[in-house]
C-alpha cells in the first residue's frame, strides 16, 4: 500500500531556497533539480523505512529518517517521519548534508 507524503511548511520553504539558490549559480540546472528532488521525494510513498534513522533522532524524540540526494556538495538531507498508523510520510526539512546536525527547533511547523 503506497503512503501519502507531504511537505512541512519550513521543507516547502527549504526546498524554494535552495532551488534559488542553484537558480543563481547555475541557471539552467535549476529547474531540473528543483524537478529531482520532488521526484525524489515523492518516491516516499513506496518503502519510506529503507532510509536510515537520522543520528539525531534521539534529540528528536522520534524516529525521524533521512534520504539523501544529490552528490558531492551538493546533497541535501529530505528529513522525514513515518507515521506508520495513517500510512503517512511527513518531509520535515530539506537540509544540506553539509549543516549543522538538526535539533528539534527546526523541526516545529
Amino acid at each position: 500500500m503506497a503512503y501519502r507524503v507531504s511537505l512541512s511548511r519550513p521543507a516547502e520553504r527549504d526546498a524554494y531556497a535552495a532551488f534559488e539558490r542553484i537558480r543563481e549559480a547555475a541557471p539552467r540546472h535549476a529547474e531540473k533539480w528543483l524537478t529531482r528532488l520532488f521526484a525524489a521525494i515523492l518516491s516516499l510513498d513506496v518503502m519510506p523505512a529503507r532510509c536510515p534513522v537520522i543520528r539525531e533522532a534521539e534529540e528528536l524524540g522520534f524516529s525521524a529518517r533521512h534520504l539523501l540526494f544529490g552528490k558531492g556538495r551538493g546533497t541535501y538531507r529530505i528529513i522525514y517521519h513515518i507515521r506508520e498508523d495513517e500510512q503517512h510520510v511527513r518531509v520535515l526539512r530539506i537540509w544540506h548534508a553539509f549543516r549543522d546536525a538538526i535539533n528539534a527547533a527546526d523541526v516545529v511547523e
